[in-house]
């Protein structure tokens, strides 16, 4: 089952998707997003495999050339999303993001291609929201204005302006190998998220993302602006400060998340968020 939810004259759209097994072409408009909401998708997106899971997405463009298959022992249910290119360039302008490298990026061929996990990017709450909404059915106020997708381009331009950033910023001298290593160094990122409690070596995220370790920490340090380690360290101290949230004990917290007491936890959860663990179980009641 596809249904189209939405649809205008400029090309916005959204769409849900249920679906066993599929084998089709798959078009992108503007800059289209395909999130998966539930199971796997594959797909070959200029001359590229990505699976694409259950809280994750792909974007491209009109220039992305896609088929995608779907063969799955449960309903996959996916949500599709396109922002027509005259959104896109309108709120590229408002912004002052309106250099023509930086448009030509977002709407040609030069265009990076690539897997996204919701909780890494602005564009995923929106995602994650549009589907709470369809579902409750809530979404046609939104979309009677068209605010919904200004929201969008937006989102879309703040992610995307950091990946244009940085793969310009690479020093190597062709593209595709630009492409390749700063694809590599998201991966890196969501599989730390993914495991953030498993303390991972810099051989194993290396060893995950194929490139040398040296290579590897120098290429993330120059990206995020931290170190896998420090990203890592500041991941579980995120976490924890949720379960401070929401009730867990101070010492039972910096156990879990493997400090060998509540003073140094405390000093590590102070420099991060600039107050106390105390301070924060005190400001939920």
């Amino acid at each position: 089952m596809n249904q189209t939810v939405y649809k205008d004259q400029i090309k916005n759209a959204i769409r849900v998707s249920n679906f066993v097994r599929f084998d089709s072409d798959c078009p992108f408009s503007g800059l289209g997003v395909k999130y998966v909401v539930s199971g796997e998708e594959t797909y070959y997106a200029n001359n590229k495999k990505f699976s694409v899971r259950q809280g994750e997405y792909i974007i491209g463009n009109d220039f992305t050339k896609s088929v995608v298959q779907i063969n799955h022992k449960h309903e996959v249910q996916g949500l599709c999303i396109d922002i027509s290119s005259e959104i896109i360039t309108e709120v590229a302008q408002y912004h002052d993001l309106s250099d023509a490298n930086l448009k030509e990026f977002l709407l040609s061929d030069q265009f990076f291609v690539n897997r996204y996990n919701v909780k890494n990017t602005c564009l995923g709450y929106s995602l994650h929201e549009i589907n709470k909404k369809i579902k409750a059915g809530l979404l046609s106020d939104s979309l009677q204005q068209c605010e919904l997708f200004y929201s969008l381009a937006e989102s879309i331009i703040t992610d995307q302006r950091f990946v244009f950033d940085h793969l310009h910023k690479m020093e190597f001298k062709k593209t595709i190998t630009n492409e390749e290593v700063f694809r590599a160094i998201l991966q890196a990122r969501t599989f730390i998220d993914e495991h953030a409690m498993d303390n991972l070596s810099l051989d194993q995220i290396a060893l995950q993302i194929g490139i040398s370790k040296y290579h590897f920490l120098r290429v993330f340090k120059n990206t995020f602006g931290i170190s896998p380690y420090q990203y890592q360290k500041r991941i579980k101290l995120e976490k924890a400060r949720i379960d401070l949230l929401y009730g867990r004990s101070i010492m039972e917290t910096a156990f879990r998340y493997g400090y060998a007491d509540v003073p140094s936890f405390s000093k590590a959860f102070k420099q991060a968020f600039l107050q106390s663990p105390g301070r924060i179980r005190i400001s939920n009641f």
